[in-house]
């Protein structure tokens, strides 16, 4: 169905200019819970997410305590080819509870590593693969990353895995310069790759991004290019606090090397992570946060810039934009906006169809159902080009 807001107001447009594409939005089946920072995935039919954290849902009328507070473990999987399909609980996640953990879906199955809890190790570097034989679904233990990370970019290419950036937690703050003990220099910077081929191998790694170390940013592959785009600092820089990054690269892995791309035209990150990006061209920037700072490659700071927006004010500083770079031309646009604003969500594109799943909001009514800052709402966005 296509979905009512109840809420009059549209957003501002953006600083960036249009682009070829538009989104036609509905809703999904609800989830199971509501919660922000699961990661996602689409494998034999299934859309799959793993993890994440509730903050309990105090704030939804009628839903106090619906849901309880505390990091997840939780698997869910919708089968997208049944119209009247409903979220199935899935065997849970073989770690501890934990939320920005990322995964991807490679040749068997959906792998899945990191995240951060408040409980000791608090950021993690254990992995598991999740797969279906038979109906029956699975887990099984994977190779640990070389160092605990939460909130980095994942692709596929073939049999490869590649895992850029990240950041590190230890209590007090989260570190993309440099680990908490100082032992990862650059942590939110560093390139990795395991082959699924030959995981006895473990991960090897590659030459780091020369760009700003950051965490929660967009990273998408597309024709063995891997496309590194926004994202946040840790508060491990002159200011003491979370700024935006505004820098882009992709690496090509046929020549080992990274090349930068042009910057963002508005100063917003945290966008949505997970493979978004529609007819191998359009990579989907989707909601995100602005900081008041913009942390630069050379460590110097600047201002914000550009305006984000919001498809109608709220005290929390989440955005509804869909900004869009485009690969070919090189240049950033802008697409049809959320129905709310939304920060951290997962996402995932397949076959012209975007999914949007939870997230971290100001609230929201949809179809005349209120949802929350964890909201329990499957968004989803049937892709196409524009009309000039």
């Amino acid at each position: 169905m296509v979905l009512a807001i109840s809420t009059v107001s549209k957003a501002q447009p953006s600083t960036a200019p249009s682009n070829k594409i538009a989104i036609s939005w509905s809703c999904g089946p609800d989830l199971p819970q509501g919660f922000q920072d699961s990661t996602a995935g689409i494998l034999d039919g299934y859309l799959l997410t793993v993890g994440g954290f509730c903050q309990g849902q105090k704030d939804v009328p009628g839903k106090l305590d619906k849901y309880p507070r505390g990091f997840l473990k939780k698997a869910w999987g919708l089968k997208l080819d049944d119209p009247a399909g409903k979220w199935e609980t899935l065997p849970d996640f073989p770690g501890a509870a934990r939320q920005e953990l990322f995964g991807v879906v490679a040749p068997g199955g959906f792998y899945c590593w990191g995240g951060f809890s408040y409980e000791n190790p608090l950021t993690y570097k254990d992995g598991y693969r999740l797969s279906i034989t038979n109906g029956q679904w699975q887990w099984e233990k994977l190779p640990d990353l070389p160092w605990p990370i939460c909130s980095a970019g994942i692709v596929s290419i073939g049999s490869k895995i590649y895992v850029v950036g990240g950041s590190q937690y230890d209590g007090n703050g989260f570190y993309t310069q440099a680990g908490p003990l100082g032992d990862v220099e650059r942590v939110g910077s560093r390139l990795m790759v395991l082959d699924t081929a030959d995981l006895s191998a473990g991960w090897q790694q590659l030459p780091p991004c020369p760009g700003t170390p950051r965490w929660s940013f967009s990273t998408t592959a597309v024709d063995g290019n891997i496309y590194v785009i926004g994202g946040g600092s840790g508060n491990d820089n002159s200011t003491g606090s979370y700024c935006s990054i505004v820098d882009n690269w992709v690496y090509d892995t046929a020549k080992n090397e990274w090349t930068r791309l042009a910057d963002l035209p508005v100063s917003s990150g945290n966008f949505s992570a997970g493979p978004v990006v529609f007819d191998c061209r359009y990579i989907l920037l989707i909601g995100g946060y602005q900081y008041p700072k913009v942390l630069n490659p050379d460590g110097s700071v600047r201002v914000a810039y550009g305006h984000a927006s919001k498809h109608y004010p709220t005290p929390h500083e989440y955005f509804s934009d869909v900004f869009v770079y485009d690969i070919k031309s090189g240049e950033f646009g802008a697409s049809t906006p959320l129905p709310l604003n939304n920060n951290r969500a997962a996402a995932v594109v397949e076959k012209g169809r975007l999914y949007i799943i939870g997230g971290e909001t100001g609230g929201a009514v949809i179809d005349g159902e209120h949802y929350g800052h964890h909201p329990e709402l499957l968004l989803e966005g049937d892709i196409r080009m524009a009309k000039p």
